[in-house]
């Protein structure tokens, strides 16, 4: 348990606070709790702020709603117009996939599927050291 969790379960209990502050003077545990007061009531207006912000968007969703009803739109073909502009679900620009030929310490040959940028496979790097080559000559096609 760390000390946080430690502070939270003397303070939920009104035996371990009373333990805490026995010898604690009126006035500084008055401006305790004041303290504690004006930390409650910005933890209130931030959640009365979070709901509002949720309210209003439920609002605008209904109105995008009622909008696509009228126009006889479903949510399939926003997914559909989603789905066309990012086929892969990548951000960013998309990388150009080629498969490589190579050889490995044994003599046979492998063929791996990657891009001229990023990690490559042990093996291949091995062979692109001993060889003295570079990724793009590897290249047999794109994909």
């Amino acid at each position: 348990m760390n000390i946080f969790d430690e502070a939270l379960s003397t303070l939920k209990s009104k035996v371990q606070i009373r333990k805490l502050f026995h010898d604690t003077h009126a006035e500084d545990l008055q401006r305790v709790i004041s303290r504690l007061e004006t930390i409650y009531e910005e933890k209130v207006m931030a959640q009365q702020e979070v709901e509002k912000q949720k309210a209003h968007k439920k609002e605008a969703l209904e109105v995008v709603a009622r909008q696509m009803k009228k126009l006889g739109l479903s949510t399939a073909d926003m997914k559909a117009l989603v789905s066309d502009k990012s086929a892969d679900g990548r951000k960013g620009k998309t990388r150009q996939r080629y498969l490589f030929r190579y050889e490995a310490e044994g003599g046979s040959a492998i063929e791996w599927e990657g891009t001229t940028t990023g990690r490559v496979p042990a093996d291949f790097a091995a062979y692109l050291e001993r060889t003295g080559k570079d990724r793009k000559s590897c290249i047999v096609k794109k994909l």
